[in-house]
């Protein structure tokens, strides 16, 4: 899940290095908390928010093949 997570964020970020992804499993959910550097944030949550539902709509369906529930959080590093 973490691959898919990067994956999607590398093209909107400068340097996906700078990208924390902090990961916490409690049964069967798992729950991300990233944290953006502030010259990427704005384009990380998109125009309306609209880029990061899509990130977690694709979350969504890649857990729900996994039989998951997946959660995801963004704040400014």
């Amino acid at each position: 899940m973490e691959e898919l997570i990067k994956l999607l964020l590398e093209p909107l970020v400068t340097n996906i290095k700078k990208v924390k992804i902090e990961k916490n499993h409690d049964g069967s959910t798992t729950s991300f908390l990233l944290s953006i550097p502030k010259e990427d944030i704005a384009k990380v949550i998109g125009k309306e928010g609209k880029m990061i539902k899509t990130i977690k709509n694709l979350l969504k369906i890649r857990a729900s093949k996994e039989q998951t529930y997946v959660t995801l959080e963004v704040q400014e590093q």
